[in-house]
């Protein structure tokens, strides 16, 4: 599988841009009785998820977990769909992020989502490669390289032949010195004064609000909400840039 990467970040992640289908032989008898409609969103959250339309994918495969609650598939193939919007939003500019809001979580939150799925899938199929793949990709997003390393030295163990966990490690070892945390699982130390209240990053183009509160620019704009309400109070603040 290709990867998907995101440039402003030097972020490459391997294995997540396709989702999985159900295979009727692997299911059993009577599944099509019990679960039709499970299988019905699981088929369209797929159709959305290879058409680029995350959200949809993410809606489907959440009524399908809440009828079948711990199916592997249906968790790995949303994890896989929070990790898409996520590596989208890192993608976007801050002027996209400006005039065409999204309303919706944060890169960082989406990308907490996708790790707590492959945590479950994990938890479901420790000897699965795919939950391996998930996990790491996850926490390269989150920036926990050292983390991300050891899940896929862990896969590795499992299947070291997997292309993916390979190319995801070689992925990890290109990335410059400076990324990688050096000191057990600590960044380094800085205050944070500096990071935006809702990435939990440092602030880009920061904007500070009356209340005190701090944002980048795209943050502020990727969060609003698109009521009319709201967005007449975000225009109305007396915000400035730091």
């Amino acid at each position: 599988m290709s990867g998907e990467t995101a440039p402003s970040s030097g972020i490459i992640l391997e294995g997540i841009d396709d989702v999985e289908d159900y295979v009727w032989a692997n299911e059993g008898v009577g599944f099509w009785d019990r679960y039709r409609h499970v299988y019905d969103h699981v088929e369209n959250g797929n159709q959305a998820f290879r058409e680029n339309r995350f959200e949809e994918a993410i809606n489907n495969y959440t009524r399908a977990s809440n009828m079948k609650p711990g199916d592997p598939i249906i968790l790995g193939n949303r994890s896989a769909a929070y990790m898409r919007i996520s590596l989208f939003l890192k993608h976007r500019s801050p002027t996209a992020s400006e005039y065409r809001p999204l309303s919706g979580l944060d890169m960082t939150t989406l990308a907490e989502l996708a790790l707590k799925d492959a945590e479950k899938l994990m938890s479901l199929q420790n000897d699965a490669v795919r939950s391996y793949i998930l996990k790491a990709n996850a926490l390269i997003l989150l920036e926990r390289y050292e983390n991300a390393r050891d899940i896929i030295l862990s896969g590795l163990q499992v299947d070291p032949s997997s292309n993916i966990l390979q190319a995801s490690l070689r992925n990890l070892e290109r990335m410059p010195s400076s990324l990688i945390w050096t000191r057990g699982h600590d960044r380094l130390e800085r205050t944070d004064d500096f990071d935006c209240t809702l990435c939990l990053k440092l602030l880009y183009e920061p904007i500070t609000t009356p209340c005190g509160h701090s944002f980048c620019r795209s943050c502020l704009f990727q969060t609003m909400d698109r009521s009319e309400y709201l967005q007449l109070l975000i225009m109305n603040l007396s915000v400035h840039f730091l």
